[in-house]
């Protein structure tokens, strides 16, 4: 399953382990930052008709602070397919009596998404007529990396709000 994670390290040392730190990082990111990485993989799928949920999931250990995000839902296989690709497959009627769909003439189909992280196009299919097939051989196509796009545009956001989380947790340590 694609999963992106976010990961701040302080320095080779350990993290001071006390709980009002944990604390305060932990609620930096339930608070700040989990819902804004949620928000950036729904803005890729916003108008997708078969969307999938995501969920973020915290890790802060002895020496790294982490957010890994992750599909959910009853169509995290479709999210699966597009931003990891396929190899060429055949693809048969399961529940109908045949496979429908426009095919033939100029460019018949353009998908919503492209090779390295874009997204938001319309996806249309123009021309063509429709074609009923009992199985079809689909030729695959290059996965679109969306993680890869989002964890690259967003690093530089979760280290400064990480390390600014940090300084706040240090600051309630030296004066209480």
């Amino acid at each position: 399953m694609p999963t992106v994670a976010f990961r701040v390290n302080r320095t080779r040392r350990a993290f001071v382990n006390a709980p009002k730190v944990k604390g305060i990082l932990g609620d930096a990111l339930d608070g700040e930052v989990k819902p804004h990485f949620i928000k950036a993989f729904e803005d890729v799928v916003k108008n997708w008709e078969h969307k999938p949920g995501f969920q973020a999931r915290k890790s802060i250990t002895a020496d790294s602070i982490s957010v890994t995000v992750y599909p959910v839902g009853a169509n995290k296989k479709i999210y699966v397919y597009v931003t990891e690709g396929t190899r060429p497959h055949t693809i048969r009627i399961r529940n109908a009596r045949w496979l429908a769909f426009m095919w033939g003439g100029p460019g018949s189909y353009k998908a919503k998404t492209g090779p390295g992280g874009k997204w938001g196009g319309p996806g249309t299919v123009s021309g063509g007529k429709m074609t009923f097939r009992k199985e079809v051989h689909h030729p695959g196509f290059e996965g679109r990396k969306f993680e890869e796009f989002i964890r690259k545009r967003e690093q530089p956001w979760f280290s400064r709000t990480m390390n600014n989380a940090w300084r706040r947790a240090i600051r309630s340590m030296s004066s209480g």
